[in-house]
């Protein structure tokens, strides 16, 4: 049998035994362009993870945060929130009266105190001054030594400042008792002979009673804006409770977490950008020297981070940043300029 390779059909596609065959155009084309469009897809994410990683390369962003200058505003001693004379959002001055706390306990006794007769007959008593200076003296050495521990422990990171804040107001309660009995006992000395003592450690207890419940008011410590009240009237509050916060208006701090690896970018007046949320760029530098290093925190995070903890790099905006803005603790962006030379290793 002999084999051709150039059969009719092959000369001439559109005949067939006499008749015109009309085919449809050819569809390769398309078939390869949906091929094509389907590894594409398959491939999107690695050419995503690759393209991210070159551009980590590239160029040196890094997450920040805006921090607003905050001062706190705690309670002195124990008492109850009587009036609150400012509302969130209100400028303040300096000194002017935020909160109107009341103690009842000291209330309930200075009224004890004044409803007492203003003379009583002389009575004889045996004197244990010596004891009880001696009582208030240890009470006031232990005092000191805890508040000593807890500015230790604050210093360490293991207490919170309301705590210390705490110990340190009963050292300094122990030390007013200490001098208000030293007092009532150089009155004593000085008292004539036939006038009661206890007339005098009366009125000594009231005028400290009145100094103290003066003292409980809480006053604004500098010129601000209220940013958050932490308390409602009626509310019990102990000593070193956080009543309120004050944002002043001294320009705000951009703390950025940069990668250890990128430590040559945390100098000194580095020039940096600062993406706002609405896209625009704003000019930046470096004015704080790497102090420490601190965990990023997770809404900082990047999915692709290369640490967990970042060096803690302060910076201030080159221009004022917009009223719109001043949001404490608001997520930014920055992108330090790329140095090829030192990328390169040509700084060498």
């Amino acid at each position: 049998m002999k084999i051709r390779f150039d059969s009719r059909k092959e000369q001439d596609p559109t005949q067939e035994q006499g008749l015109n065959v009309l085919y449809a155009p050819g569809k390769r084309m398309a078939f390869r362009l949906r091929w094509y469009l389907i590894l594409f897809l398959v491939a999107s994410p690695l050419i995503w993870l690759v393209g991210k990683l070159i551009i980590s390369l590239l160029l040196i962003d890094a997450p920040a945060q805006l921090r607003l200058p905050m001062q706190e505003v705690r309670a002195r001693d124990a008492g109850r929130v009587e009036q609150l004379n400012v509302k969130t959002g209100e400028q303040v001055q300096s000194e002017q009266p935020l909160v109107r706390l009341d103690n009842p306990e000291w209330r309930a006794r200075l009224s004890q105190l004044e409803s007492m007769p203003a003379q009583t007959a002389p009575v004889s008593q045996v004197d244990s001054s010596a004891g009880e200076r001696q009582l208030l003296k240890a009470r006031l050495g232990r005092a000191q030594l805890r508040a000593q521990q807890w500015d230790s422990l604050v210093q360490q990171g293991a207490a919170t400042h309301a705590e210390a804040l705490a110990a340190s107001n009963e050292r300094d309660g122990l030390r007013s008792d200490l001098l208000a009995f030293e007092r009532r006992e150089q009155m004593a000395r000085q008292t004539p002979q036939g006038y009661d003592k206890d007339v005098m450690q009366q009125n000594a207890e009231q005028q400290w009673l009145k100094t103290r419940l003066a003292a409980l008011s809480v006053t604004a410590p500098d010129t601000g804006r209220v940013s958050e009240v932490l308390v409602t009237q009626g509310e019990n509050v102990g000593p070193g409770t956080l009543l309120m916060r004050l944002e002043l208006p001294a320009d705000p701090l951009l703390w950025i977490y940069l990668e250890p690896s990128n430590i040559n970018y945390a100098e000194i007046g580095q020039p940096l950008r600062v993406r706002m949320p609405d896209g625009e760029w704003l000019d930046a530098h470096v004015v704080q020297a790497v102090e420490s290093a601190s965990r990023t925190p997770v809404d900082l995070r990047g999915p692709f981070a290369a640490s967990q903890v970042g060096l803690q790099v302060a910076a201030r905006f080159d221009q004022p940043l917009p009223g719109r803005w001043r949001i404490d603790q608001l997520p930014l962006n920055v992108r330090f300029p790329t140095n090829w030379r030192r990328m390169l290793g040509a700084n060498n």
